[in-house]
């Protein structure tokens, strides 16, 4: 599909936002390729991103987006912090005239159902999937979590310095904080709501980015990108430039990193790096972890470049190669021309029967490696709930058919590949103690997956 050029990309997990001056298009890979027309961006809208999908804000203006739905919101005041939330709410922090406060609205509404005021400007992250709001409070040094829709404060906990950039990991069961004082990055169990472990810099750092899964994330002190793991106590420095995509840390593989003259893959066992064919001045977009599209790139043009004029469209188009001027999906896994059918998700209408599951092959080209089982089933859409779920989450996932000695065909939902066995059981654990799933280890034999393919 030739969708264009465009100014720049934005991913929404299973979706991208492709953004041409104001006007918007959401493309989507599933069920078919299809690009839809969404409404224009505020003027001047900055992007925020968050674990549920993303807002573009200027001003008093909100334009929520999720793979599904687009809310657009006035405020009583300047937003400074906005995301879509659960069941089509908005949640926002907004300098209203009486100080900063919270608010939600619900689907459809003009007004704010709720408000609360804060002592904060931010950061603010979204957790829960999207039924919690963690601020940070400069005064007391404080992060409180915030139910939505209504708005009561719940558990938090002391930080030992202002915060200055939150995150959330893919399983949304921990919080990222980077302070200020003795320049640090915590760590920090949301459910327990205690630190479990930090690391200090050499420099405070200034904006975090959750990987794929897994709680290794990268981050940026204003100078230089650092790869880090949660727990752990030695972040490590990575080459490339900071981008609002790129460096990305993948899941048990390493980072994707974009030095200026190339792009590559720092491998997370020896820290070197490998080339990636791609071109380099393309956008490199995170999408949903699943059957056969985690990264999409396309080719973008300066934002000042842009007007509002068709004129202008066609000479970004004329100075953009044929071959980049379209969405361009990397697989890690099986290519699209041959993948298998898809996994029946959910269940049959009520009075009806489940449609019987019709026999699938196995995989090919699976990669070789260390996978956490989430499920072993005779019956295939058995599996399909289950998968639903850890693909929303992050969760890179692989149906594997397997016939035993009996004879009978078993399917087994794999969450992988990992490069060893350690990474594939601490996932495993991490599922046990999060989703009451009891995962084991599954080694595929073949070729690890080392990096990204056409």
């Amino acid at each position: 599909m030739n969708l264009g050029p465009v100014t720049s990309a934005y991913s929404l997990g299973s979706a991208a936002v492709l953004r041409r001056g104001e006007r918007l298009q959401l493309y989507t890979t599933s069920p078919v390729e299809a690009v839809k027309r969404l409404p224009d961006a505020p003027r001047g809208a900055r992007w925020i991103a968050s674990a549920t999908g993303g807002a573009f804000v200027a001003n008093n203006r909100i334009l929520a987006l999720t793979a599904t739905s687009a809310s657009e919101i006035t405020a009583d005041g300047e937003v400074l912090w906005a995301a879509p939330a659960a069941s089509g709410r908005v949640v926002a922090l907004v300098e209203g005239s009486g100080g900063p406060e919270l608010a939600v609205w619900e689907s459809g509404d003009a007004a704010p159902a709720a408000t609360r005021a804060v002592d904060t400007r931010g950061p603010v992250v979204l957790t829960g999937w999207g039924r919690q709001v963690v601020v940070a409070s400069e005064e007391d040094r404080r992060l409180t979590a915030w139910s939505i829709p209504d708005l009561e404060a719940g558990d938090g906990m002391e930080l030992d310095g202002p915060a200055v950039a939150l995150a959330t990991s893919p399983s949304q069961h921990r919080v990222f904080a980077a302070s200020t004082d003795r320049p640090r990055f915590a760590t920090i169990d949301r459910y327990a709501w205690q630190e479990a472990g930090s690391s200090r810099v050499e420099a405070p750092f200034e904006a975090l980015r959750p990987g794929i899964t897994g709680d290794r994330l990268v981050a940026f002190d204003g100078s230089v990108a650092w790869s880090v793991t949660a727990g752990r106590t030695d972040p490590e420095p990575v080459p490339g430039e900071w981008r609002a995509d790129l460096p990305l840390a993948l899941p048990g593989t390493g980072v994707l990193v974009s030095t200026g003259a190339e792009l590559g893959l720092v491998s997370e066992a020896t820290g070197e790096l490998e080339i990636v064919d791609g071109p380099v001045d393309a956008w490199w977009l995170p999408f949903r972890w699943g059957r056969r599209r985690p990264v999409a790139a396309l080719a973008v043009a300066a934002d000042d470049t842009m007007g509002d004029t068709d004129e202008a469209l066609e000479a970004i188009a004329d100075s953009v190669p044929f071959a980049f001027d379209r969405i361009g999906l990397l697989t890690m896994g099986t290519p699209p021309d041959r993948a298998p059918a898809d996994l029946p998700i959910g269940d049959a209408p009520p009075g009806e029967d489940p449609p019987a599951a019709s026999p699938a092959p196995e995989l090919p080209g699976l990669p070789g490696g260390f996978y956490a089982v989430a499920v072993s089933s005779r019956e295939l859409t058995t599996l399909g709930r289950i998968r639903q779920l850890l693909d929303g989450s992050g969760y890179s996932t692989h149906v594997l058919r397997r016939v035993d000695e009996a004879n009978d065909t078993w399917y087994r939902l794999l969450v992988g590949p990992y490069t060893s066995r350690p990474d594939a059981e601490a996932v495993a654990r991490e599922l046990r103690r999060e989703r009451g799933i009891d995962a084991w280890i599954h080694e595929e034999e073949g070729d690890r997956a080392t990096g990204l393919r056409r």
